[in-house]
């Protein structure tokens, strides 16, 4: 399993958290999906045989969110 961080634009409350990590959970490949509000952080555990830091990244981005960087 490989962790990356997603710095992702400023959320503007707890079910936007709450959204993006229900999203991700439900994808194969994703593990532990760790988002911090007050920074806008995601700390994401996946499988990258099954599932690519960019689709991640899409899929964070086609709910709307933009996401800044990905470490």
């Amino acid at each position: 399993m490989k962790k990356i961080s997603i710095q992702l634009e400023e959320l503007g409350c707890p079910s936007c958290v709450k959204k993006i990590e229900t999203a991700l959970k439900r994808q194969d490949g994703i593990g532990e999906v760790n988002i911090l509000f007050n920074s806008s952080k995601a700390k994401i555990e996946y499988d990258e045989a099954i599932i690519e830091s960019d689709k991640i990244s899409k899929i964070i981005s086609d709910l709307g969110y933009e996401v800044l960087s990905v470490k």
